[in-house]
C-alpha cells in the first residue's frame, strides 16, 4: 500500500468524509466496470457497488492497516454482485449506459465486432475461469491480489488463467 492510500484510509477510519469521498471517487468506476461484467445488467451492477461500497466504509475498522485497499474492496465488489446477478436482473430506471464506454482502452484496442466477440466468449466462461480472467485482466489485480479477492492460492489463480486464455483462443479462433 502506498504512503497517500495508507493515510486516506486512516482518515476514513477516523470517519473524515472527504476521505471517504475520495476512496469511493478513486474506486467507483473500476467497481462498476467489474460489477456489469459480473451481472451483466446495469442496475443490478449500480445496486452491487452501492452496497459494496456501505460494506467497506462500515467495515473499515476491520481492515487491516498496510495491506493493499483494491482486493480487499474488489472481494466485496465481487460478493455483491454474484449475489445481484443470483437475484435476477433488475430493470435499469433511465438511459441504459453504453458498456463500450466503460472499455475505452480495450475498444481502442479492438473494433466493435472484436470486442463483442471477446465479451461473449469472456462471457460464456464458467465462473471459477471468467471471475480471475476479470479480475487479472480488466481490474488490473495481480494474479496475488486475484487470490486474495477469491480466497484461493495463487497457483489456482494461475491455473485458472491458463486455461480460461486457452478457452479463449480457441472459441476466439473459431
Amino acid at each position: 500500500m502506498s504512503p497517500r492510500e495508507n493515510e486516506l484510509i486512516q482518515r476514513a477510519k477516523a470517519g473524515e468524509e472527504e476521505a471517504l469521498e475520495t476512496i469511493f471517487r478513486l474506486h467507483v468506476e473500476a467497481a462498476v466496470r467489474l460489477a456489469y461484467l459480473i451481472t451483466r445488467n446495469w442496475a443490478s451492477a449500480e445496486d452491487a457497488v452501492q452496497e459494496a461500497f456501505i460494506q467497506a466504509f462500515r467495515s473499515l475498522a476491520s481492515f487491516r492497516e498496510g495491506r493493499p485497499f483494491k482486493p480487499w474492496f474488489t472481494k466485496i465488489v465481487v460478493n455483491k454482485s454474484i449475489r445481484a446477478k443470483e437475484q435476477g436482473p433488475r430493470p435499469y430506471q433511465g438511459e441504459e449506459p453504453n458498456p463500450h464506454r466503460l472499455f475505452q482502452p480495450e475498444k481502442r484496442a479492438l473494433d466493435k465486432e472484436g470486442l463483442q466477440a471477446l465479451f461473449a466468449a469472456i462471457n460464456s466462461l464458467d465462473e471459477g475461469h471468467r471471475l480471475p480472467l476479470l479480475l487479472k485482466y480488466f481490474s488490473g489485480l495481480t494474479e496475488a491480489e486475484t487470490g486474495a479477492a477469491l480466497g484461493l492460492p495463487v497457483s489456482t489463480v494461475k491455473s485458472r488463467l491458463y486455461t480460461a486464455r486457452q478457452r479463449l483462443k480457441k472459441q476466439l479462433e473459431n
